[in-house]
């Protein structure tokens, strides 16, 4: 379309409130699932930092670790771990809507798509827990 015919023909945009998310409960959880990605986003920042610092040398290290022993600190690290369980939960919960998988003709059933991915979550978490516990 040219903009000779977009201006007789204006697009009829249907207005929206500030708040159209709070009108139904999977558009409030669509949301809250959106806002868990900046949580997500604030550990893998502060994970960055702790990085910066280690290179920086021991005693920058050691003052970035006295500075996550506050209790705000602790009390944003529990935020931050409740904020990424949701949105690692959600994630899984449409990895068998958006992948399906196949092995030659047979579909995998999308049960056992969502059972492997938490599978593999628990077995991951299991090892780097195990290894970060013994050293």
């Amino acid at each position: 379309m040219n903009q000779e015919t977009l201006n007789r023909h204006p697009v009829y945009k249907q207005p929206m409130s500030a708040t159209w998310w709070l009108s139904s409960r999977n558009y409030f959880l669509f949301m809250v699932r959106e806002v868990s990605a900046l949580f997500v986003a604030l550990f893998a920042v502060s994970y960055l930092v702790g990085l910066y610092r280690l290179s920086q040398g021991e005693a920058q290290y050691t003052a970035y670790l006295e500075s996550l022993q506050t209790p705000f600190a602790g009390l944003s690290f529990v935020v931050i771990l409740v904020f990424a369980l949701y949105h690692t939960v959600t994630w899984f919960s449409l990895t068998p809507i958006v992948m399906v998988v196949r092995l030659g003709t047979r579909v995998i059933p999308p049960q056992l798509v969502l059972l492997t991915n938490y599978l593999v979550w628990l077995i991951l978490s299991g090892s780097l827990f195990c290894l970060v516990g013994t050293s």
